[in-house]
């Protein structure tokens, strides 16, 4: 009788078809987790249970949870206590039922809220998937905009670097080696370090360099003929080597071999060559990277690292002549020395 009227209430608190869908284990349980008629209702106060049709379970794991609670209420529904004394029989009656009636409170109430709970998250899901492609997006987009934009392809003929020998390597074809200048073609000296030429960053109009980070249009220079870019960022603005250099940082005089890139004032092999082009920009001395940016090249899925990578162009060729290990700019590739 505790199970039945247990089942009665569970039956008029859970009305949801998250409730319907529970599979009893108990005859009092079955019509309880059915959706509650009043026809229903009388038939369990009476101890006869109307047959009723349950609704088809949706999954496998809301059968298991609900088997599982279903047992757990039978079970405390059926517990009886050893035999009271005569004196305490109906006082304990009494109370076995108020806790049945509790129970069975709490539970259609939790399944009311788990109902709830489950629909929330239908709801929430799509707007979630949502939000992530409109983080992820952006991002793909960037990438997409960084490997098109012009100056950014740095990958190199393989064959062509495969086939030079060390003389090759140490009589660089696109450098003049005869014009009194110690810094590659594309490059000018100034207070011992070899910066791109101002002639090339002002298109003509201030072609003589004054400081690293200005240009003078004629001499006399001054203030008022002169052009300033990044005075207070290193390596930006003027202040910045040639493009055949990598447009990095300044350099000491000299230059890298055919088959080598500098990167931070050190010669190292062209990250192009040991990663077949896949990785061409140098990101640390160990590290090459996807694309010439560096917030780009703080995703580590656009970075590949191998010790391997920290070598020169001469690493293969058994030539004393041609450096094997990372190196500074070699003054005699830039200007014969006399």
């Amino acid at each position: 009788q505790g199970s039945a009227q247990a089942s009665v209430l569970i039956a008029k608190n859970c009305a949801g078809a998250f409730c319907q869908q529970f599979l009893p284990v108990h005859p009092a349980m079955a019509a309880a987790t059915m959706r509650y008629t009043p026809m229903s209702a009388e038939a369990l106060e009476d101890g006869r249970v109307a047959p009723m049709t349950p609704q088809p379970h949706r999954s496998a794991g809301r059968y298991a949870v609900f088997l599982a609670a279903g047992v757990a209420v039978v079970a405390l529904a059926s517990f009886r206590r050893a035999a009271p004394s005569p004196g305490h029989a109906d006082l304990g009656a009494a109370q076995e039922k108020a806790g049945l009636v509790d129970l069975a409170d709490g539970f259609a109430k939790s399944l009311e809220a788990s109902a709830k709970v489950a629909e929330d998250v239908k709801t929430v899901y799509p707007d979630m998937q949502e939000a992530w492609s409109s983080i992820s997006g952006p991002s793909k987009e960037l990438k997409r905009q960084v490997a098109g934009l012009a100056g950014t392809s740095h990958l190199v003929d393989l064959k062509e670097m495969a086939n030079l020998t060390p003389h090759d390597l140490l009589h660089p074809k696109n450098i003049s080696r005869h014009d009194r200048n110690p810094c590659p073609d594309d490059e000018e000296p100034h207070a011992g370090l070899c910066y791109k030429k101002c002639a090339t960053l002002t298109d003509g109009a201030f072609p003589i360099r004054t400081t690293a980070w200005s240009c003078c249009m004629e001499e006399p220079c001054s203030f008022f003929n002169s052009k300033f870019v990044g005075s207070f960022l290193p390596c930006h603005g003027f202040d910045v080597a040639g493009a055949l250099e990598g447009s990095g940082c300044p350099h000491i005089a000299g230059a890298c071999m055919p088959n080598e890139e500098l990167s931070l004032g050190i010669c190292y092999k062209k990250c192009a060559i040991l990663t077949n082009n896949t990785y061409p920009y140098r990101s640390a001395a160990s590290s090459c990277c996807r694309y010439k940016s560096h917030l780009a090249c703080l995703d580590a899925l656009n970075v590949i690292s191998s010790p391997s990578y920290d070598t020169a162009g001469g690493d293969s060729d058994d030539e004393p002549a041609t450096p094997s290990w990372p190196h500074k700019p070699m003054p005699e590739l830039a200007e014969v020395q006399h």
